[in-house]
């Protein structure tokens, strides 16, 4: 495994390469991220994983300081699970400028949910990929289910470049008590961890009552009964048309944000 932390050497050692798979993360690597490493692996691809805390999407600066940092255990399990090159660069790789322009295009998806929620996020996303993307010459990207909007928003972005870039998307690993693995589990207490459980299995074993009603305030105050201080919300989207819905079927999802104990936690089902 070899360690790479500027552009233009994860460039050229990537250049000529062929069949190339890229894992771009945020760091504090969980199951869920091992589940793309291996995804990737299996498909017999020369395996990238990045690791860079992006500022760009952070709308709370106190929010993107306590993101956790686990840089060392990364790095054993990038090792472990037979990774061939680790980007570990720097903001001054990403951004070298000292006014950071944006001029990206972002899929109408994004004024929902996420996007109406943390205005600019989905910017701020775009952007780094695009970047990221220029430094790392891939065929494959995986992505996972956890972050769905931002998925759809990544791929609908490569799209409208012409990028022929394949996307796969990666199921959401989960816990034995049902929550989504997420870095941010790790600032959690294992009664937050065991309320969050309860929630989401509450709410998957309503999930077609949720997507009918018309007014979700039954199951917000049940999730605020359990424990969360605050919903961003609750509702649900048929995938194929990008649209709210209250019919359940194959492309619908239910889509969740809300805080417990100072965490924001996100999922879909």
């Amino acid at each position: 495994m070899k360690i790479i932390k500027t552009a233009n050497k994860i460039a050229s050692e990537l250049l000529n390469k062929k069949k190339i798979g890229f894992i771009p993360t945020m760091g504090c690597l969980h199951e869920g991220h091992v589940s793309l490493i291996r995804k990737s692996k299996k498909k017999k691809l020369l395996t990238v994983v990045s690791i860079f805390v992006n500022p760009l999407q952070f709308n709370n600066k106190k929010d993107f300081k306590k993101y956790p940092k686990t840089i060392l255990n990364d790095l054993k399990i990038c090792k472990k699970n037979k990774v061939d090159y680790v980007y570990l660069p720097q903001k001054k790789e990403i951004y070298p400028e000292k006014k950071i322009i944006i001029k990206n295009k972002i899929h109408f998806f994004k004024k929902y949910m996420e996007g109406k929620f943390r205005p600019g996020h989905f910017e701020g996303v775009i952007e780094v990929m695009k970047r990221l993307l220029k430094h790392v010459k891939t065929n494959y990207l995986f992505l996972g289910k956890k972050d769905y909007q931002q998925l759809i928003i990544i791929k609908k972005y490569l799209e409208s470049v012409n990028s022929k870039i394949i996307v796969v998307p990666c199921d959401t690993i989960r816990d034995k008590n049902g929550i989504a693995l997420s870095s941010r589990n790790k600032l959690l207490d294992q009664k937050s961890l065991n309320i969050a459980g309860r929630i989401i299995n509450f709410l998957k074993s309503n999930k077609n009552k949720i997507i009918k009603s018309k007014n979700n305030l039954l199951y917000l105050n049940k999730i605020i009964e359990f424990g969360a201080k605050k919903i961003d919300y609750l509702t649900a989207f048929n995938l194929k048309y990008l649209k709210k819905t209250n019919k359940p079927s194959v492309n619908t999802k239910v889509f969740l944000a809300y805080y417990l104990n100072g965490v924001r936690l996100i999922d879909n089902f």
